[in-house]
């Protein structure tokens, strides 16, 4: 079901994490936590809160963005490889993964993929909530630095506040497979859409091309080892 979404937002892969927080102040209908906090097994295509997990769908990230693009792609793509890097047959736990985003807030799309990572992992910057005694803090999770671990890439580390383990996502746009001609032809649409000046045809021109990208990027994850990258950090 996509409700009036694309149709290929419901061929992602959902993002499931266990959500601690939730389950203890109630969240979760009697019957769905199992005991000592642990949360019942749950499908990737369980509802949006089951069984004491969080489902993420695409269309979930698409909501909290206001839109769809290659950048959100990248974002969802980029937290779903380095959480799997960070749990390796586990479910990963929300509110448990410190995040550092290499490069400024205000610096091209950085501060936005950052608020797809706090919103998928829990990690918040300073506005964050503060906790309920020693536990469950999500502020100061998130943070900005001007480092560049590689100036090729947009480089994210996500690490395990419960361990100290460590990856370092690697995320670079510019080798993402899209023909330069399409490119081309989608920014000359974008102008005319920004400036009202497209016509009907064009606007839906521009659409189709744009949605294209994020279908190649989320569904066909064409050459994807060319530009996304986990690497394991040291603690």
């Amino acid at each position: 079901m996509t409700n009036g979404f694309q149709e290929f937002f419901s061929e992602v892969e959902p993002i499931v994490l266990r959500e601690p927080l939730a389950e203890t102040l109630g969240a979760f209908s009697a019957g769905t936590a199992t005991p000592a906090g642990r949360p019942a097994s749950a499908s990737p295509d369980a509802a949006h809160v089951a069984g004491g997990l969080f489902s993420y769908s695409f269309v979930d990230l698409v909501k909290m963005a206001g839109h769809a693009c290659p950048t959100m792609a990248g974002s969802w793509l980029a937290c779903q490889a380095g959480l799997r890097a960070l749990y390796p047959g586990e479910t990963p736990v929300r509110g448990q993964v410190a995040v550092t985003v290499y490069g400024d807030p205000d610096e091209g799309t950085f501060g936005v993929m950052g608020q797809a990572f706090t919103f998928l992992t829990g990690a918040a910057p300073v506005t964050g909530f503060k906790g309920l005694g020693p536990l469950f803090k999500r502020k100061d999770l998130l943070s900005y630095s001007r480092e560049k671990p590689d100036p090729q890439a947009m480089c994210f580390e996500l690490r395990r506040t419960d361990t100290g383990a460590a990856v370092l996502v690697k995320f670079s746009p510019r080798q993402i497979p899209f023909p330069a001609e399409k490119g081309r032809r989608m920014g000359e649409l974008m102008e005319k859409v920004v400036w009202e000046a497209a016509q009907p045809g064009e606007s839906a021109e521009f659409r189709e091309l744009w949605m294209e990208k994020v279908r190649m990027m989320l569904v066909e994850k064409k050459q994807i080892a060319d530009w996304l990258a986990v690497e394991e950090r040291r603690a």
